[in-house]
Parts: C-alpha cells; sequence; structure tokens
C-alpha cells in the first residue's frame, strides 16, 4: 500500500502555498464576524437585514461556480488565486472608507458581501485545483490533511479573533487587519512557483461543452458519483438539523445561550483532530474505507444530539460529544475525497470537476435547511433532528454500494487501485 502520510510539508512550493491558503482561510472567518458586528454596531441592523446579508453571501456557490470551474480550466491558476485575493482585500477597503465617509449602509455591505463571497469561490476553486500541480498523488492526502487543519484551526481562533478586534479597535479597523491578511498571502502566493498543466488553446473552448464536460467527468466516474451522491444526501440532512438545532437547544432543552455556544464549539476541536488523523487512518485502512469511516462516524455522533436526556449536566455531555463526533468524522471523508478527485480528474478539468461538486452540495444545503424547518414544524423538532440524522448516516451507503469501499491508494498513473 502506499504511503499516505508521506509529508507534503517537504515540498517547498507546498508551504508557500499552504501559507497563503491559511491566510486566506483566516480573513474568511474574520470577515464572516466583522461585517455582520459593524452592521449591528454602527448600522442598527434588524434580524431580518441580517439575515439577507449572512444570505447573500451563501448565493455565489450555486449562481457562478460552474462557469468558475470553466474558468480556472482556462488560466493559470495561481494567478487567479492571486487575483481573488487582491480583489477581496479591494473589496473590504472600501468599508472602512464607506464609513469615514458617512455613506456606509446595509445595501452596500450586501452588495460587498456578495462580491467578497464570489471571489472567495474563485480562490477556493482554484486553489483546490492548483494542489494538484503543487503535490504528487502520494502526498495529496497530507497536503489536504494540513489545509483543513487551517481551516478549522481559522473556524476556531477567527470568530474570537474578530471580536477582540471589533471590541478592541472598533469593526471597520478589524476589517483593515482583514485587508491586510488578504494582500499578504497574494504576496506569497506570488513567490509559489509551480509547472502548472498547459492552458487549452482557445478554439477548443466553447461555455457550453467545457460546462458537460464538467458534469461528466463526477457523472460517469463511479467514485467521483457515489462521492457526490454521500456528499449532497450528508449536506442536505446536516442542512435540515442546523436549520433548527439552535431552537431545539434552546427551547426544547431549555439551554443559556452560553451554554448553547459551548456545546457547539467542541465541532472546532472535533474538526482539528479528524483532519489530523485523516492521512494516519487513510494510510492503515485505505482511502475508500476512511471515507466511509468518516461519514459513519459524523452520522452516528449527530444522532446523540435528539437521543440526549437525563440531567442537564449528562445532557450537555451527550451533546458535545454529539458536536465532537460530527466535527470528527467530516474531514475523514473530505480530505481524502479531496486527494481522490484532484488525484484520478485530468489536470485540465480539476476546476470544472470542484465546481460541479461545490455546486451539488451547494445547492442541497438550502435545499436541507428549508425542507427541516417544514418537517419540524409539522411533525415536531425532535423527531425531524432523528430523521435528519439518520439521514447523515445513510449518506455512506453511496459508498458502500460502490467502487469506494474497496479504494486503496492513489497512484501516480491517476488510476486508482482497487482491492
Amino acid at each position: 500500500m502506499r504511503d499516505h502520510g508521506t509529508s507534503a510539508w517537504r515540498v517547498p512550493a507546498f508551504r508557500r502555498f499552504w501559507a497563503g491558503q491559511s491566510l486566506s482561510f483566516l480573513g474568511d472567518q474574520v470577515s464572516a464576524v466583522a461585517i455582520p458586528l459593524l452592521a449591528v454596531v454602527l448600522l442598527d441592523a434588524t434580524a431580518s437585514q441580517l439575515g439577507l446579508l449572512t444570505a447573500a453571501a451563501k448565493v455565489p456557490v450555486v449562481a457562478i461556480g460552474l462557469l468558475v470551474g470553466v474558468w480556472v480550466d482556462r488560466v493559470r491558476r495561481r494567478r487567479l488565486m492571486i487575483m481573488a485575493d487582491l480583489a477581496r482585500a479591494g473589496l473590504l477597503l472600501t468599508i472602512p472608507v464607506a464609513v469615514a465617509a458617512g455613506v456606509a449602509s446595509m445595501p452596500v455591505l450586501t452588495v460587498i458581501a456578495v462580491l467578497t463571497a464570489s471571489f472567495a469561490v474563485i480562490g477556493q476553486i482554484a486553489g483546490s485545483a492548483f494542489l494538484r500541480s503543487v503535490l504528487p498523488s502520494g502526498r495529496l492526502v497530507d497536503g489536504n490533511a494540513r489545509l483543513t487543519q487551517s481551516a478549522a484551526l481559522a473556524r476556531i481562533c477567527g470568530p474570537g479573533a474578530a471580536g477582540v478586534l471589533v471590541q478592541a479597535v472598533t469593526a471597520p479597523v478589524a476589517i483593515l487587519a482583514d485587508v491586510v491578511s488578504y494582500l499578504v498571502s497574494a504576496v506569497v502566493l506570488a513567490r509559489t512557483r509551480v509547472e502548472e498543466a498547459a492552458v487549452p488553446a482557445p478554439a477548443d473552448r466553447r461555455l457550453g461543452r467545457e460546462l458537460r464536460q464538467g458534469i461528466a467527468v463526477i457523472v460517469r466516474n463511479p467514485l467521483l458519483r457515489a462521492s457526490a451522491a454521500a456528499a449532497a444526501t450528508y449536506n442536505g440532512c446536516l442542512s435540515a438539523i442546523l436549520a433548527v438545532e439552535v431552537l431545539y437547544l434552546s427551547r426544547d432543552l431549555g439551554l443559556s445561550p452560553a451554554v448553547i455556544g459551548l456545546v457547539l464549539g467542541a465541532i472546532g476541536p472535533g474538526a482539528l483532530l479528524g483532519s489530523a488523523l485523516a492521512a494516519r487512518i487513510a494510510g492503515r485502512y485505505g482511502i475508500g474505507p476512511t471515507m466511509i469511516i468518516g461519514f459513519a462516524v459524523a452520522g452516528t455522533a449527530n444522532l446523540a444530539l435528539p437521543l440526549a436526556f437525563g440531567p442537564e449536566p449528562v445532557t450537555i455531555g451527550m451533546i458535545m460529544i454529539a458536536s465532537f463526533g460530527s466535527g470528527l468524522g467530516q474531514p475523514l471523508y473530505n480530505v481524502n475525497q479531496s486527494a481522490l478527485r484532484q488525484a484520478i480528474v485530468p489536470p485540465e478539468l480539476q476546476g470544472r470537476a470542484t465546481a460541479t461538486l461545490s455546486v451539488l452540495v451547494g445547492c442541497a444545503a438550502p435545499l436541507g435547511a428549508f425542507l427541516g424547518g417544514l418537517v419540524a414544524t409539522a411533525i415536531g423538532t425532535r423527531a425531524l433532528l432523528i430523521m435528519a440524522a439518520a439521514g447523515t448516516v445513510l449518506a455512506c451507503l453511496w459508498l458502500v454500494c460502490s467502487p469506494v469501499r474497496q479504494l486503496i491508494d492513489l497512484p501516480e498513473d491517476q488510476r486508482p487501485r482497487i482491492a
């Protein structure tokens, strides 16, 4: 069996790429908190306005994801990532300028949020495709694991850092710090020199044909098709859980806001541990079995949420275990699925394959949340949570009933070895 623990850290280009991506991850998390705080503190935003602001940032991945995938496959990905960082820095810079000029408003913030999220989608899809140019197949699992660890740390530290910055230096100045993070990321990426795959000639570029190719590479490959179906199922069901989770914890279980924040925050350390273990477990059991283990662990943990009972300390403990376990299992799937896609998809299709998967998952999430709210209203919150959690467990059946369950290695010739 190939050693999935082979360190990506030995590749200098990866170290620079990792540094740039980590700064972008942190910037994304700081923005996600600092912009709504600015809206509340300076603009007296209402709950509905904040809801619109948050929802607006979720639209680009579905609205432009497939088109971004085509773009990523047409140009040099490193340059596109640098452009995305510089664009986000420029957009965020307009916020403190607008505040200083007295023209800041919720429509302005919403437009900036949509544009910033759009460039984040570009950066994420380009980054995932670019990694295959940085690392050989044998180091992709470790590389994805290290990037996932950085994303988990950003989710843990970013909101707190944003809150401290806003408290200490006001929201507009905190956003300036975010601008700096994107600028530094762009500089680091500019120094990441690797040989990228050749860009197709202009004569080969037809948008409709390119879009169909990106979808076909997922649909026609049994490994990627099963992975996409499993991820969409899991994320749709998880979104149904998230839609009513806070309501259930507050109204049904009577937990205080502080306790709710504590128990839900356990997902961060779980994700950090899961990303640290992903390569090690894949090295021992294989890529496919590790993906199945990931969804099985996360789904089983989700079931602990609606089944929590007993005295309040016991209930809180069960919910923390559920949150931690959900965070632990997801990276076991995500890290190895990303490595699988990067290894077996031809370089010229990396952007479109990544975008197709992102759009499928992105569409499943709002649909799951919407249906979750309707079902919870009809049959009760706990019953919905049990159904949705069972759905996250059953998502791994897509993998079990496919060649994924036998997938061991990611060889260099792009043909995965099946046991």
